[in-house]
């Protein structure tokens, strides 16, 4: 039996927030939340081929703020939803957390959009 070489992915922020996106049948994906207080934070979705031991990515911006769990959605792989930490701007600076739900689109700069609210 042939052993692969082990896979590393870095982040260039912290994160906390890790989850399969099991709706996605074709490939081995994980999405990965970043939590950072100064910088836009960032969803990263990786693929994983354990074909050839290789990760790819695409890295979506999470502008509200630092993600402290995300979930992906397991009937629709274009839904996710993330907890976060929301700074204000006034003073004195306070810390709020929100959830909500988002849909993935990859067309328009890599950035999540809200998803829209269901009747």
């Amino acid at each position: 039996m042939e052993d692969d070489a082990p896979v590393i992915y870095g982040l260039e922020f912290q994160a906390r927030a890790l989850t399969p996106q099991t709706a996605e049948t074709d490939a081995i994906r994980f999405l990965v939340g970043t939590q950072s207080l100064k910088y836009d934070n960032q969803i990263h979705i990786i693929d994983f081929d354990d074909e050839n031991n290789i990760i790819s990515k695409n890295v979506l911006l999470h502008q509200v703020g630092e993600i402290w769990h995300i979930s992906a959605s397991p009937a629709d792989r274009g839904v996710l939803a993330t907890c976060y930490n929301n700074m204000s701007l006034g003073s004195p600076r306070e810390t709020e957390r929100k959830s909500s739900p988002w849909r993935i689109t990859t067309s328009c700069c890599g950035i999540c959009r809200k998803a829209p609210a269901r009747p």
